[in-house]
């Protein structure tokens, strides 16, 4: 690494867990710049879009004020600012599809959840022009959010694409990754873009971008095609990155046989394995990859990109919560509401109705993961918001031990 080493700020996709997310930042950040690595380049998918943004938009405070700022936005954020009640929502939707599907006309369904409350609260806490000066007068060098773009009507699936919005004035050219679909698109982030990158399929309705025209068409969330944005973040240069993750890092141990009595996998089950696929085991296998290069050139070897490029070493940084951790934390906090005095029925029927529906589908770890998704709590998000912290804490000392291990 150079002298003063360029350092990324990789934030994946959350959603609900987006608040842990915040917390990590606010501890981490000041930490790396005290250490002489101040972080200049932001970049995230979903909810790590929404933190990239917001970061990018406090960035001139300075790294405390800006902590302290992102901290205050979660915490601010009840649920009435993101969703609206779910089983509204769920009857609305079913009045509309139903009539169409029963003579199979009318289009389909949007989305299953009213998410204009969150699109008002977006347009109200991002400042896009902050963010923007920030990157002009170069207090960070880089912000970026990416979004997947969705294959027009009649086209197949496989051209579906991930799209890097990035604002900077670094060399980009090289962000663009045409063996994995990924495309670069220069400009300012604005909150539409980054309403597209957190736009969770099924659940939340696609948006429309048309800013730069190259690329218009519907976007969803970024995190189901490039959930931890690497790659970009070294074509723009990074020595050092820190992946603020909203899982384990690291594949877990195998678990021994299964007794001939386990029980048969529940909906819950299926539907949280397929989401940690999606987030996590992507996630990893990069890392993976990245820890790989490194070993080949600490061995003297240097292996290229697909460009040509030689690949140089790169310290990573990752920042995420314990396995089951998020999950457990969810399911507490949804187990206090639904103890708590006959009152808290009446105000917190949102969040007792998508309990009910998640456990419909299962019970176990499945429904536990699921909730720690999806529960949009402020109780919630300030829990996160300490085991995020906490998780900084662990980071800088594993960062101290190998900056002292080198040293030796």
């Amino acid at each position: 690494m150079t002298d003063r080493p360029i350092v990324a700020v990789v934030l994946t996709g959350a959603a609900a867990r987006g608040a842990f997310q915040a917390g990590a930042l606010a501890a981490i950040v000041p930490e790396l710049e005290a250490r002489d690595l101040s972080p200049t380049i932001y970049l995230g998918a979903s909810a790590g879009a929404i933190n990239a943004a917001l970061w990018g938009s406090f960035a001139h405070l300075g790294s405390e004020r800006a902590g302290r700022r992102m901290v205050d936005v979660w915490r601010s954020m009840g649920r009435k600012d993101i969703l609206g009640h779910p089983l509204g929502s769920i009857v609305r939707a079913t009045s509309k599809l139903l009539p169409g599907s029963l003579v199979s006309r009318g289009p389909g369904l949007r989305a299953l959840l009213d998410t204009e409350p969150l699109v008002r609260t977006a347009r109200t806490v991002f400042d896009g022009q902050r963010l923007a000066r920030n990157v002009d007068e170069g207090i960070l060098s880089a912000v970026g959010v990416v979004a997947t773009r969705m294959p027009s009507r009649n086209a197949p699936l496989g051209t579906a694409r991930s799209v890097v919005f990035l604002d900077t004035q670094l060399p980009a050219d090289g962000v663009a990754d045409p063996a994995r679909a990924v495309d670069v698109a220069p400009g300012r982030i604005t909150a539409d873009k980054v309403l597209a990158s957190a736009a969770i399929p099924v659940a939340f309705p696609a948006v429309r971008l048309d800013d730069p025209p190259a690329i218009s068409g519907w976007y969803v969330d970024g995190g189901i095609r490039l959930n931890a944005p690497l790659r970009p973040v070294v074509a723009l240069g990074a020595d050092v990155v820190v992946v603020v993750a909203a899982d384990a890092t690291d594949y877990a141990p195998a678990e021994p046989p299964a007794p001939p009595d386990e029980p048969w996998p529940d909906i819950a089950d299926s539907t949280a394995l397929t989401v940690h696929t999606v987030l996590g085991d992507r996630m990893i296998e990069d890392l993976h990859a990245l820890r790989q290069r490194n070993a080949w050139i600490e061995q003297g070897l240097v292996p290229t990109s697909d460009s040509g490029r030689p690949y140089r070493p790169v310290l990573e940084i990752p920042v995420a919560p314990r396995p089951g951790e998020l999950g457990d934390l969810a399911q507490f906090v949804m187990t206090r509401k639904r103890i708590s005095r006959w009152r808290s029925w009446v105000q917190e029927s949102d969040l007792l109705a998508l309990e009910r529906v998640l456990r419909g589908l299962g019970e176990g770890t499945g429904e536990r993961e699921l909730l720690s998704y999806v529960l949009f709590d402020d109780e919630y998000f300030d829990a996160q918001m300490e085991i995020g912290r906490n998780a900084a804490a662990t980071a800088l000392a594993q960062l101290d031990r190998t900056v002292a291990g080198a040293a030796d």
